[in-house]
């Protein structure tokens, strides 16, 4: 199950005009999300220069791509980077702390 992550003012969050979804035990069910797209081809797209790719994937390790939104996969034992995600969400005082990696975005 899934459900879509919201700010400190309870918007919905996005990434690149999607939805991001997080793991809960209720809500919509994965499937929700439709098929699994590129990751990587959606970055590229939309960085100011390539060779910030890897560092960027990085940023973005427990995220995955769907035609309906993003997930943010929380693994048996967390979030293998969670800045992006916290950030986004405001969460504690992650807010205040913008990922440089957001930098070499278009």
């Amino acid at each position: 199950m899934i459900r879509i992550a919201k700010n400190g003012c309870s918007s919905d969050v996005t990434f690149i005009k999607k939805n991001v979804y997080f793991d809960w035990d209720r809500g919509l069910p994965k499937t929700y999300l439709g098929k699994k797209l590129n990751k990587t081809d959606l970055l590229k797209e939309n960085l100011i220069n390539e060779t910030h790719l890897p560092t960027v994937e990085n940023l973005m390790i427990d995220w995955e791509l769907y035609e309906n939104g993003w997930h943010v996969v929380y693994g048996k034992d967390g979030y293998k980077n969670k800045h992006l995600f916290y950030y986004l969400q405001q969460m504690g005082n992650w807010g205040s702390y913008k990922p440089e990696e957001l930098e070499y975005f278009k």
